[in-house]
């Protein structure tokens, strides 16, 4: 048996059987064409133009279950409504069933990158460190499309800041060209301070912070909201990603 559309529990007061009756009389008030059967412990709607039912049953004393097909899910919350209203019934719960989704696959945070570091491009206009590279298989971002968008956004922001005649353009104009949206110049204060951590990496054997960043998605899930951190350097021309995954804290 198939698991309903629908599935109701409110709780009643009035006599099992009063109930059903109300419910019977609610229903023809409701709708044309149906027919209704009571039963001791059940009131069942049926609509003749398919046969599909609304089912009422008296699950306990006190307690009223309903049960609809997902073609007259409507229908049995207008007559669930108008009882409801005339406080012959009072919700309990109320759950409406739908087929599951299918499970969007994605490719993992940390194989999107490796793909994007065998792209000549890519390599010759940036460097991976280490940090970014041991937090990429921990990254849970899940959007590998947009990722991917980002990464490839990247590659053009370099070749940007790499030509001589965007050198007085700001970073802000060069990363919206790149197509980088969400994209940060800087760090707060209370980021460097108090979490000065979260953005730093070893170049070139100091260890310092990376301002410049990108915040992919939003909110606070991983899932759903990761940031890249990387810097320019002006001596190799090249872009220097420095951490990868999780958002920082205090941004």
């Amino acid at each position: 048996m198939s698991t309903p559309a629908i599935s109701l529990n409110y709780r009643y007061d009035l006599p099992g059987r009063r109930l059903l009756e109300i419910i019977q009389r609610t229903a023809k008030e409701s709708f044309q064409m149906v027919g209704t059967t009571l039963e001791s412990s059940v009131a069942v709607i049926t609509f003749l133009a398919d046969q599909s039912t609304i089912n009422f049953h008296l699950a306990s004393e006190r307690q009223l279950s309903v049960r609809a097909s997902a073609r007259r899910a409507s229908e049995a919350m207008k007559v669930c409504r108008r009882l409801v209203g005339r406080n012959f019934i009072q919700p309990l719960h109320e759950k409406i069933s739908a087929p599951l989704k299918a499970t969007k696959t994605f490719r993992p945070a940390h194989e999107v990158l490796a793909e994007h570091l065998t792209k000549p491009d890519f390599a010759e206009h940036l460097i991976v460190l280490p940090e970014a590279l041991n937090e990429a298989p921990d990254c849970l971002f899940e959007h590998d499309s947009t990722l991917d968008r980002y990464l490839t956004g990247l590659v053009a922001f370099a070749k940007l800041k790499a030509d001589p005649a965007n050198a007085l353009k700001p970073d802000d104009f060069l990363a919206s060209q790149a197509g980088l949206s969400h994209f940060g110049a800087d760090l707060g204060e209370r980021a460097k301070i108090r979490y000065a951590a979260d953005y730093s990496a070893t170049y070139k054997g100091v260890h310092r912070l990376f301002p410049l960043h990108v915040t992919l998605g939003h909110g606070l899930n991983p899932r759903s909201c990761m940031s890249i951190y990387f810097d320019w350097d002006p001596e190799a021309r090249k872009l220097i990603l420095a951490r990868f995954g999780r958002h920082g804290r205090g941004a």
